[in-house]
């Protein structure tokens, strides 16, 4: 080794050692994935029996998705979550590649139309929905790019372009059609971007210019302005666009405050469809009645304690927005699906984090908490106590500090 190359490596400063994961953070995550295998087996096994004569068949999937998911988990919470700035353009570019698949002309045995949507790619032994990687990878990419960035975002021309990317990944989610996927996607964007400290006219020209797009969007399908009526009136069509949310209602209005028992559920007997996916949470009230579904909130709400305590200790500000923008994206749809369960929300196809049937999005929402737990392990003693952590970090960074 040359004495100059030497003499710059034994200047530098080691890094410190990483501390343990959260393990208050892993104790919740593992919980709620043990919680939703349970009640993926009791709200699927009617339909798994009538389906493929055996009432475990769900139930066997989404464990095997559980444990890949899991292992991924444990994985990246070992790995410097660091690593992820420089990948994130990759990231981002692959993720794009694969919603564009979606829509091309590709034959339909590798992009299959289900209930006439195209959103699963399907590869021998497996098939996924690049949406829910384009939610993470969208969420990696901000966090590197508004780091990068830094104070050029206070000015229009550094802003503007940050939102190409988002906005080209809302496009291609809405032509599979998904609507639900590239709302998830645009507020998503929101949220890093002012985590990011960017300016609100900024964002209130943002919000501006999305509402009439998203209107626009909606107006163009008909089903979904009757969701919206349905939405609005429950009694209207019944038997058709409004019975999904009514059995909702029916189920949830069942259990009382402890729920008819584990098991018991009667709606899950062919009268509440997607039982076992989107209205899952449903099912949770009937069977453990208001208490439970009181517990499986506190729990969804501790867990983003517990995410956005991470994020505040970060060293830096890239760790301060992936571990908040994955935090974000986990509680957003469970708000969501929530909200659609309850009728508080007109009804979409989004699955409840680690308690619904599917397994892209499980695996996915357990890669991104492997990462807020790697950057759990740096957290430092002291949380950043200002407006806002982003802006803080970077106007340390720009006196010369370690941001």
């Amino acid at each position: 080794m040359s004495r100059p190359r030497a003499a710059a490596r034994a200047r530098r400063t080691p890094r410190p050692a990483r501390g343990p994961v959260d393990r208050r953070l892993r104790t919740v995550v593992l919980l709620l994935v043990g919680f939703g295998l349970l009640m993926v087996y009791s709200s699927s096994s009617v339909l798994s029996l009538a389906h493929f004569g055996s009432s475990t068949a769900y139930f066997t999937s989404q464990l095997t998705k559980a444990i890949v998911g899991l292992g991924l988990m444990f994985v990246l919470a070992r790995i410097d979550y660091r690593v992820w700035q420089r990948l994130a353009k990759p990231l981002l570019w692959a993720s794009v590649a694969l919603l564009v698949a979606l829509v091309g002309p590709l034959p339909e045995r590798f992009a299959p139309e289900i209930n006439g949507a195209s959103r699963w790619l399907a590869l021998p032994g497996f098939t996924f929905q690049p949406t829910e990687l384009a939610k993470l990878a969208l969420i990696v990419w901000l966090a590197a790019t508004i780091v990068k960035k830094g104070e050029r975002l206070d000015d229009w021309e550094g802003f503007a372009p940050l939102l190409v990317a988002p906005f080209l990944m809302a496009v291609l989610t809405v032509l599979q059609p998904d609507f639900k996927g590239a709302t998830v996607l645009a507020l998503l964007t929101g949220c890093m971007l002012w985590l990011g400290a960017v300016r609100w006219k900024y964002l209130i020209r943002l919000g501006a210019a999305a509402v009439p797009l998203g209107v626009l969007v909606m107006v163009l399908e008909p089903y979904r302005m009757q969701r919206i009526r349905a939405f609005l009136d429950r009694g209207e069509d019944m038997q058709g666009i409004s019975y999904q949310i009514n059995q909702s209602l029916i189920s949830l209005g069942s259990g009382g405050w402890f729920g008819v028992g584990l098991g018991s559920s009667k709606q899950k007997f062919a009268f509440l469809p997607m039982a076992h996916t989107d209205f899952i949470a449903s099912i949770v009230g009937e069977e453990l009645g208001i208490l439970g579904t009181l517990c499986l909130l506190g729990a969804f709400l501790y867990l983003g304690a517990l995410g956005y305590g991470a994020a505040r200790r970060a060293p830096d500000a890239f760790g301060f927005l992936l571990a908040s923008g994955i935090t974000t994206m986990v509680l957003l749809s469970a708000l969501l699906n929530l909200g659609v369960a309850t009728a508080a929300l007109p009804t979409t196809g989004l699955p409840l984090p680690f308690i619904s049937y599917g397994g892209t999005a499980l695996i996915v929402q357990l890669m991104g908490m492997g990462i807020v737990m790697s950057v759990s392990r740096d957290a430092v003693a002291a949380p950043v106590r200002r407006e806002n952590p982003a802006r803080a970090l970077f106007g340390r960074r720009a006196r010369g500090g370690a941001a």
